[in-house]
This record gives structure tokens, sequence and C-alpha cells, in this order.
């Protein structure tokens, strides 16, 4: 693997997905989102003319596929952790020559030259708590597409059916642990509508051999969401041209009663 890692102070992402990390797989894994868009990126990344950038590469569960298929794939994440993890999994893969990996934040990344692509998965806009946070990462992606680039980025489509879903309690995962021990992940949320603003807080119960409680931990994570209009307008102010929005990763035309996600592709006007 390249080694051109940055080390650049990393946002409050970082810390909290370092905590994150022992149990990634098993949160990630069982997410209706990333087996729903893992194609989809995959597809677009082979696509690109030019230079692809992962904004929250995280474990590299989409870039090492798309390595794995040929691509070569620049991985930004603010967690050392999930860098690690990445690493990993791109050598159990083979394709280490193909991922370079840069330790930074969305807002402050910098690259070699301009990319022809950088994409931004997994809701992960919605780690940047304010507008102008979102603002600030949009300029400087604008500011690192080439001319007749691409910016593409999914978020949370919320609405009154998600939120109350968020807000029960999940049991996410029942697994073994790699010391072949009963685990159970538990999962909910605490949605502030007004501020579009959520912390998803996790916790995971080691059983002892008659299924009895022997360890809780606790993770939080902070997140927020765009409404779709706001998403257009940070857009369009940027500077970047709308191509498509989507209502989900098969690329179905947006409309507000059938879209489960909204995935926005946009362009650096040449």
């Amino acid at each position: 693997m390249s080694s051109s890692d940055t080390l650049t102070p990393a946002a409050g992402t970082g810390s909290e997905y370092d905590s994150f990390a022992d149990i990634y797989a098993v949160w990630s894994d069982t997410a209706r989102s990333t087996r729903a868009n893992l194609a989809f990126y995959v597809d677009a990344y082979a696509a690109a003319d030019g230079p692809v950038v992962e904004l929250g590469v995280g474990d590299g569960r989409v870039a090492v596929e798309a390595a794995v298929q040929g691509c070569h794939v620049i991985g930004v994440d603010a967690s050392p952790a999930m860098l690690a993890l990445c690493r990993q999994r791109a050598q159990r893969a083979g394709v280490t020559d193909q991922i370079t990996l840069v330790e930074a934040d969305f807002r402050d990344f910098e690259l070699e030259e301009p990319a022809g692509l950088i994409a931004l998965p997994y809701h992960s806009i919605g780690h940047l708590l304010t507008l102008d946070d979102k603002r600030q990462a949009m300029r400087h992606i604008f500011a690192h597409v080439r001319p007749g680039g691409r910016f593409v980025f999914d978020d949370f489509l919320m609405t009154p059916a998600l939120m109350a879903h968020m807000r029960q309690v999940q049991l996410r995962a029942a697994y073994r642990s790699t010391a072949g021990v009963d685990m159970l992940l538990w999962v909910t949320s605490l949605v502030d509508e007004p501020s579009q603003s959520m912390t998803v807080v996790t916790w995971e119960d080691e059983l002892d051999a008659v299924g009895h409680l022997d360890r809780r931990r606790y993770r939080r994570l902070s997140l927020s969401w765009l409404e779709p209009p706001q998403a257009r307008r940070l857009l369009q102010d940027t500077g970047f041209a709308i191509e498509a929005c989507f209502g989900d990763f098969h690329s179905t035309p947006f409309a507000e009663t059938t879209a489960t996600e909204q995935v926005w592709v946009a362009r650096r006007p040449a």
C-alpha cells in the first residue's frame, strides 16, 4: 500500500469511529443501506475517468471491492483505527497497491492531483453536524474535483416512519466474538427533528455460558441529516451542476412518495 498517509488533525468523527472499530464489521454488515449501496458505488468508481477518492473510506468495504475489480482508490478517513481495518482488508484481498490511504477530515484533505470522482458513501456527510461544516466540506470537495469530474454522495431520507423506527430499541445482531463468546448488539437513536440531528447509541452485551449478562459496553455516534432541498441548494451554491438525484441505489429517479434514500450525482462544470 502506498505510504502517502497524511497526519491531519481530525474532527470528532475520528475518535467516535475509533471506538467503533472492533464492532464495525458487524455494524455495517447488518445495515440495510450497506447491502444496497455496494454495487452502486463500485460501478461509479469503475466508470470514473481519473483518480477516484472515497471520503469516509472506513474499513474499505467499498474501496477494496472496487480495487479488486481494477480501480485505484484514494481513501480518506479521520479515524486511524478505521484506516487500520482498511489496510487489513486490502491485504487480505491482495490489493494493497491499489489503495492509497490519507488520514484527514472531509474539510481539509489534500490530493496530489484533482479527482475525476469524489464519493462520500454511507450517509457519511451526516458526520458533519452543522450546515456550515457541510458547506465547508462541499467547497473543499469542489476545489479538488477537476472540471468535468463528479461528486457522488448519499444521505438519510428522514421520514416520520424512519424516525419512529430509529427511536425503537432494536437487536441489531446476535453473533459469536472472535474469542467464541456469545454477543448481542443493540441500537437505538435519540432523534431531534428540529435540529436535524441524532445520537445513535449502541450497546454490546457479552453473555456467559448460561446466558447471563457478563459485560456491557456503550458507544455513541453523532449524526445529522440534510433535507433534499437543503442538499440541492448546497450543491448549487458551491458551484456543482446536479446531474441526478436518485431515491435508491438502483438509480430510480427521486420521488418523495417512494424514495428510501437521497443519492446525489453532481458535476463540476468544465
